[in-house]
């Protein structure tokens, strides 16, 4: 993308502030902004402006989405829902975080920065009927609203009487969010960084943010959704990158409304890794069958055996239109699920929810009672798979017979007890295939 000048970053001020004209140390305004106790802003200061436009030009990777410094970045964020998480909740308040050791990484979240805010404007149409001039209708509004904003309260926005501080200003009036990411040394990586950090926030406040590709996903919105865990205490940096995939679905699911798509949202996250472990077991049984120490190259019947269990599983999966779903869920909670930690999650979230499991069933699915506090292990994790396999099945099969079915709404108080057993198991998935900084 070519260099932005001056001038456009005076063109990009006209859309939202309007501009009358300019001198050597001074923008000044078309009209003044009236702020509370007879205060006014009519002027900006060049120097702010030219060090912005310094900044932009030196970025790589310009979208319209992110700024990448090599050492810092900021990418534009966009909340996949209309609602908040919890009663108070503003991602505005989110303190600045860091991590203290030798990756030395500091994350900051909301208004965005002077250089990314002109860098949006450059990219935004003033045609009403574009798209993307919706959001010039809402800083326009904002600004036309400016006695409303909770930042001019304060002293933040002006730098002299009459003077204003641009970055201020124009980060309130502009309907953007950005996750700001500074690092002690260069990388290469920040994009997985910072969704890593979204995925953190998800996890600890139920507040559902995805990195955005484009400004056109301003557009858009989503929902949000369930409990948040960091309420008492401050979040930490994320520590781990994870597959994005995975925090894909899992936004999605915290985002959601409905306990339906919550459920098949997280069960992607196990499924994501069914073809894998089913054929790493499979791998292994032949192995263990070859190893054995009763195995002969030199008889016949041992070499059919083999035979008999490549070709039986091949069948298998040939009859099934693929692997088989419920051993593979299985050996999924099996290599990835800590069952302490489940158990300590789950009472955590509801008291309740354990001796639930273990004396009911949902009403559309067979009887798939399990005791996740007692019993061997595998035998646990085994009744879980069947739980939860049969519950999905219920949700995308809609088949009428014999079988029990889900009725969408009617059944949704149900579902909504079977989220949490899920989501839990989903957590533990994405944070034991997460790779440390």
């Amino acid at each position: 993308m070519a260099e932005m000048t001056f001038e456009e970053a005076i063109d990009c001020l006209k859309l939202v502030l309007g501009v009358d004209a300019w001198t050597e140390s001074q923008v000044i305004l078309q009209s003044p902004i009236e702020l509370d106790q007879g205060k006014r802003i009519d002027r900006l200061l060049v120097t702010e402006i030219r060090s912005a436009v310094e900044r932009i030009n030196a970025a790589n990777g310009l979208n319209g989405a992110h700024l990448d410094w090599g050492n810092s970045y900021e990418i534009l964020t966009v909340r996949n829902a209309a609602s908040v998480s919890r009663i108070g909740f503003s991602i505005r308040e989110i303190e600045e975080i860091s991590s203290f050791d030798e990756n030395g990484l500091k994350f900051s979240i909301g208004n965005p920065s002077l250089e990314f805010s002109l860098s949006v404007l450059r990219e935004v149409d003033d045609d009403e009927t574009a798209p993307r001039a919706s959001i010039l209708r809402v800083a326009r509004s904002r600004r036309r609203e400016s006695r409303l904003s909770l930042s001019f309260s304060g002293a933040s926005v002006m730098t002299q009487p009459g003077v204003a501080n641009a970055r201020v200003l124009l980060g309130d009036f502009l309907p953007l969010v950005t996750l700001k990411v500074e690092s002690a040394k260069p990388r290469n990586d920040f994009r997985q960084i910072a969704e890593a950090y979204l995925f953190q926030l998800a996890y600890n406040y139920d507040a559902s943010y995805r990195a955005a590709d484009s400004i056109e996903h301003l557009i858009t919105s989503s929902r949000v959704r369930r409990r948040g865990r960091a309420v008492d205490a401050a979040m930490d940096a994320p520590r781990m990158t994870y597959n994005s995939d995975l925090v894909h679905h899992y936004q999605l699911a915290v985002s959601a409304d409905s306990p339906m798509l919550q459920y098949l949202s997280y069960y992607h996250i196990a499924e994501h890794f069914f073809e894998r472990v089913f054929n790493d077991d499979f791998v292994e049984q032949v192995r263990r069958k070859i190893a054995d120490p009763s195995f002969s190259l030199k008889r016949a019947k041992d070499i059919q055996g083999v035979i008999k269990l490549v070709t039986s599983a091949q069948r298998k999966v040939r009859d099934e239109g693929g692997v088989d779903e419920q051993r593979a869920l299985s050996l999924v909670l099996d290599k990835y699920l800590d069952l302490a930690r489940l158990n300590n999650e789950l009472n955590t979230h509801d008291p309740g929810l354990i001796d639930y499991y273990k004396e009911n069933s949902p009403s559309f699915s067979e009887n798939v009672t399990v005791n996740l506090s007692g019993g061997r292990e595998v035998e646990v994790k085994t009744a879980l798979a069947k739980r939860i396999y049969q519950t999905r099945n219920a949700l995308v099969h809609a088949k009428d017979g014999a079988r029990p079915r889900y009725f969408p709404f009617v059944n949704d108080s149900e579902l909504a007890r079977e989220v949490p057993l899920l989501r839990f198991c989903a957590e533990q998935i994405i944070i034991e295939n997460g790779k440390v900084i």
